[in-house]
């Protein structure tokens, strides 16, 4: 279980498979645990107990050479009780393997194809047929790791926008911000207490606002005064709160809502900013009243324009960014500039490639949004991130 644990792990290939090593090591009492991954068409350790650490991912051998290369070729389990002797054997300088001569290997197989090998070594007593046997077993969930990266290397890519705060690089899930447009039918459906579970929802909202003007005190930005004044005359809004349990019963439910405001903006001459932070507000109750909503606090949420409202709220959440395929509001940038939350627009490409529960990495300084980085991505954009910021000291 520990070993299934590992495999759904984000960081990095190298580490989760060395970890994958020490606790293979661990169950079958050996000196030596290493994992092997296929990449192009040469096996590379990306995982080891037992050898110094220098040897990760300098260790490489081509398929059919070695022993190693062999399991690889022949797709089955070798077991050999003194390396050296065998014919296929290819020693590796520098690695000290010589002491530890009895072997066995099992191939990692994915789709009818070989993904890597696992090795196993000690310095006596040849493995039994059971112990290859658990081997065999104990490669399960490292083949499940190296697919898993795979599948996401496919989707990987690195996108840019135009960077409006924040000037570091941060980490989360996507987690996506709905619209009201996109929430379809009657948010309170199959709720037995109607004014209670609004009342809950409500009494969020009013927790939100707290926290937004608790990390915002500081902000002297009239735009972001004007928002939070904003803000709490709609939690106080009867009339608002009247039309939220209409539609409860409402086959368009807050899209319903979100209309009749954009309306009555028209109507009687409104500042129509105040329509569109209704519709935001309709949707961000829309999302509060989901327990499987992606924007969660520590999540990077994505959406398509963010308004003062969405910006208020993920804030308050703990947002750990915000993105935009689109554009938004003056007054979003602004809160987002005074809270230094990482704030990214005009990401093009941005719901092609990422999807809800996706590994973000979001440079608020440059502008750069990466799909399922690999750590030599994040160490990348941070070091262009520090060579930026030193020429402009210099400058």
């Amino acid at each position: 279980m520990r070993l299934i644990e590992l495999a759904s792990h984000d960081g990095p290939l190298e580490a989760m498979l060395t970890a994958m090593c020490d606790e293979i090591a661990a169950i079958m009492a050996i000196d030596i645990a290493s994992i092997y991954v296929v990449e192009d068409d040469k096996l590379v350790m990306r995982g080891n107990h037992g050898f110094p650490e220098s040897a990760i991912g300098a260790t490489a051998l081509a398929v059919g050479e070695g022993i190693t290369g062999l399991v690889a070729e022949c797709m089955r389990p070798v077991s050999a009780a003194h390396a050296a002797a065998e014919r296929a054997y290819k020693e590796v300088p520098g690695l000290g393997e010589e002491q530890f001569p009895v072997f066995a290997g099992v191939p990692l197989i994915s789709a009818g194809a070989v993904v890597g090998v696992l090795v196993l070594q000690r310095k006596k007593k040849p493995f039994a047929t059971d112990e290859v046997t658990l081997a065999t077993a104990l490669g399960a969930p490292a083949t499940l790791a190296i697919e898993r990266r795979r599948a996401t290397a496919v989707r990987s890519a690195r996108l840019h926008g135009t960077p409006h705060a924040g000037n570091g690089v941060v980490l989360g899930r996507a987690g996506i911000l709905p619209t009201a447009t996109a929430i379809g039918t009657a948010p309170f459906q199959g709720m037995a207490d109607i004014e209670l579970e609004l009342e809950r929802v409500l009494a969020r909202l009013r927790e939100d606002l707290t926290r937004a003007l608790r990390k915002l005190r500081e902000a002297d930005d009239p735009l972001v005064g004007g928002v939070l004044d904003r803000f709490t005359l709609a939690l106080c809004d009867q009339r608002l709160r009247e039309r939220l349990v209409a539609a409860a019963t409402d086959p368009i439910g807050l899209r319903g809502v979100a209309k009749d405001y954009a309306r009555a903006a028209v109507r009687l001459g409104t500042p129509e900013e105040r329509a569109v932070e209704i519709e935001e507000l309709c949707a961000i109750i829309g999302m509060t009243l989901d327990a499987r909503s992606s924007a969660r606090p520590g999540a990077v949420w994505l959406a398509d324009r963010v308004g003062a409202v969405a910006a208020l709220v993920a804030v308050a959440r703990g947002a750990a960014a915000l993105v935009a395929s689109d554009s938004a509001s003056p007054a979003a940038i602004a809160i987002a500039r005074a809270a230094k939350l990482p704030f990214v627009t005009g990401v093009s490409g941005l719901f092609g490639w990422a999807r809800p529960g996706d590994l973000l990495a979001v440079d608020g300084g440059s502008g750069a949004v990466l799909v399922h980085p690999a750590a030599t991505e994040i160490e990348r954009l941070r070091r262009e991130r520090d060579e930026i910021s030193a020429r402009d000291e210099s400058a």
